[in-house]
């Protein structure tokens, strides 16, 4: 299966939000929680505009998380069918290089006297 555009843009997405839950989860066990998102977004926006920014990045990695389930959907998919093509192939390619040895001449009687 071959990759597209939209496919590394949702692994980069899904990357970037797994980091995120990560580094919240750790500094979550550890004391204050720190989320990364909101501290890169606030000096680049006003704290009103930068929140819908942020809100609209974990759509946007939500969306990629259930389109690389889809993604993964498609290639156990397309692995199936490789593996059934190669069975099917080797099973033809076994029955073809058997000898039939029913026509040979087998005979090998001496007939010098």
């Amino acid at each position: 299966m071959k990759t597209n555009g939209l496919d590394w843009l949702a692994i980069v997405l899904v990357v970037v939000g797994a980091i995120t839950w990560g580094i919240l989860g750790v500094t979550g066990l550890t004391g204050e929680t720190i989320n990364v998102v909101s501290l890169i977004l606030e000096p680049i926006f006003r704290p009103g505009p930068a929140q819908t920014v942020e809100y609209l990045i974990y759509v946007l990695v939500g969306v990629s998380g259930i389109y690389l389930l889809y993604t993964a959907y498609k290639m156990g998919r397309a692995s199936r069918r490789a593996a059934r093509e190669r069975r099917r192939r080797d099973a033809t390619t076994r029955t073809d290089t058997t000898a039939d040895y029913t026509d040979t001449d087998t005979d090998n009687t001496n007939t010098e006297s």
